[in-house]
């Protein structure tokens, strides 16, 4: 029998919420302090600790691999 405790602690986990470059970049292995071993899903571009505005720029400017639509997303966040 799980309780309302178990289940509103398993919905509700706080804290901020994670950035919108990980549904082009894959997330692998906590490295400390919010930083994530990552690899690009387009050229598989590898980093050992990730680091978000890192990421997005290479997807604005380096990834040849990466469709139109993200470089565009991700050039308009680095410009800002």
């Amino acid at each position: 029998m799980t309780s309302n405790f178990d289940s509103e602690k398993n919905k509700n986990r706080g804290g901020r919420p994670l950035s919108s470059i990980w549904k082009d970049i894959t997330r692998r292995s906590h490295v400390g302090s919010g930083k994530y071993q990552a690899t690009c899903k387009y050229c598989n571009f590898f980093w050992s600790r990730g680091d978000v505005s890192k990421l997005e720029e290479h997807l604005a400017n380096h990834c040849s691999e990466a469709p139109a639509s993200v470089v565009r997303r991700y050039l308009s966040k680095v410009l800002e």
